[in-house]
């Protein structure tokens, strides 16, 4: 079951690190040039664990509609600061498989439709 987060504490926590994320890097560039061109970044934290989670279900929903065709794919990218307050780039594409998502709608799609075929013949039955 996943957790429901605040929206918009949420989304004031993701602009507030962005902003010091972008402060960090106009000021001494060290991970920029690493997140691949139209990615979407996350943030992630070892002292905020409320971010993480919240991020990384965000995440997913953006895998599940890469997977469903109604977002296009792009890069799913972490940036993580651990508990020394170092920051390192997460690949979250390459730790979220598409495949996975793709196996499970295919299996659930196939055991509705097998579902239905047999309330149909127990009701065409009757």
């Amino acid at each position: 079951m996943m957790t429901t987060y605040d929206d918009d504490h949420l989304t004031n926590k993701n602009l507030d690190r962005l902003a010091d994320f972008l402060h960090k890097e106009l000021t001494a560039p060290s991970l920029a040039t690493e997140i691949p061109t139209g990615a979407h970044l996350f943030h992630g934290s070892y002292k905020d664990v409320a971010l993480t989670q919240g991020n990384l279900e965000l995440a997913s929903n953006l895998l599940l509609g890469m997977t469903l065709g109604y977002v296009d794919d792009a890069p799913l990218i972490m940036l993580f600061e651990q508990e020394n307050g170092e920051q390192f780039l997460l690949d979250l594409s390459a730790t979220i498989s598409p495949k996975q998502a793709t196996a499970f709608i295919n299996q659930f799609h196939q055991q509705t439709q097998q579902r239905v075929a047999a309330k149909l013949n127990q009701t065409l039955a009757i």
